[in-house]
């Protein structure tokens, strides 16, 4: 329990199992490490650097976020065209656009427009959309969490649908 052999660095911890080796800071512990790894090249090893996981707040808004922004798009796209009229007696209305759905999720997977699966791995860059009114962009960079591989890290939303603005999440 706690009491008078308790010490400030020690706390009122006591050792309930088998040890095991610990960092415990420079100069504080009793031995040090004499292990030596060799780069023999990306995939060709057996031993990697792996932070542990934690949980991020900022994936599930950016799960919940780009969804909303995206169905945002959709809906600002698909509003109906002006109708048109003629010198004659008749009125006609442009043909209704058929419904298309562009979905974009994790690191980094797309459905085009078209029905198209691509998947993109690469750091860079990338369009998402670029239309004449819709403009989208993605930057993709490795991360720990994919072994390196590129994942969305931001998309930049902009054209003339915004008015000048551009709204980056």
């Amino acid at each position: 329990g706690c009491g008078a052999g308790c010490g400030a660095a020690e706390g009122c911890a006591v050792a309930t199992g088998a040890a095991s080796m610990t960092f415990v800071g420079h100069g504080q512990g009793d031995y040090i490490t004499e292990t030596s790894y060799k780069f023999v090249g990306k995939g060709a090893g057996n031993l990697s650097m792996i932070s542990p996981k934690a949980f991020s707040y900022s994936r599930i808004a950016c799960m919940v976020s780009v969804p909303l922004l995206l169905l945002l798009l959709l809906f600002l796209m698909m509003r109906p065209s002006a109708t048109t009229t003629s010198t004659t007696l008749w009125t006609t209305q442009a043909p209704a656009r058929q419904p298309a759905t562009c979905e974009f999720w994790g690191d980094p997977h797309v459905r085009t427009f078209d029905g198209g699966r691509p998947s993109f791995y690469g750091e860079g860059e990338w369009w998402i959309v670029k239309s004449s009114t819709v403009w989208i962009q993605g930057r993709f960079k490795g991360t720990q969490y994919t072994n390196g591989l590129a994942a969305t890290r931001k998309i930049a939303v902009g054209g003339p649908f915004l008015r000048g603005h551009t709204i980056v999440v």
